[in-house]
Parts: C-alpha cells; structure tokens; sequence
C-alpha cells in the first residue's frame, strides 16, 4: 500500500513540475523543429525521397501485378487439367461424390 502511495506522490509531483517547466520546453522544441522543417535543403530532400518512394511503389506494384497473373494462370491451367481429364488424383472422390461432415451444433 505504501509503494501505491509512493507511486502516485511521484506521479503527481512529476506532473506539477513537468506543467511549470515543460510548456517553455515544448516551445522551444517545436519551434526548433519548425525551423529545421522550414530549411530549403530539407525540404528538397523530403521531396527527392517522396519522388523515390512513388517510384519504388510503382515498381512493387508491377513485380506483384506480375505476379499474381502468373499464379492465377498456373491455378487456372491446373483446374482445367483436372477438370478435363476426369481422374482422380491420388484417390481423391469426383466432384458429385464428395462426402461432407456436418459438424455438430450445441
């Protein structure tokens, strides 16, 4: 019980301090980064990268595209074989004599 009373003493002294000192902080802070936001050379660098990454985004697109195609045409030819030949596959049932479980209901 002591540690829960020592935990919250701390926590609330850290915050009445934190409050007085911290918004001057926080201000410099912020206007620091606005600064160095603002710079022309960060900024040209910020709009190189955004140039890259859309064009890295374009090129995943297409490997994935690519390959995506090339796995629907690969499922699309071997359920066509199936379909077509009419055999069973390692002892697998026909379509029409597939046996289904009912799972039970509680």
């Amino acid at each position: 019980m002591v540690g829960k009373v020592l935990l919250l003493a701390a926590a609330g002294a850290g915050y009445v301090l934190g409050a007085r000192a911290g918004r001057e902080r926080y201000d410099q802070i912020s206007d620091a980064v606005g600064r160095v936001w603002g710079n022309p050379k960060v900024q040209q660098r910020v709009g190189d990268l955004e140039d890259k990454a859309g064009g890295l985004a374009k090129q995943a697109g297409s490997v994935a595209q690519e390959k995506v195609g090339a796995a629907a045409s690969s499922v699309s030819g071997t359920v066509k074989d199936k379909l077509s030949s009419g055999s069973d596959d390692a002892g697998d049932a026909p379509l029409g004599d597939q046996h289904h479980t009912r799972m039970p209901t509680d």
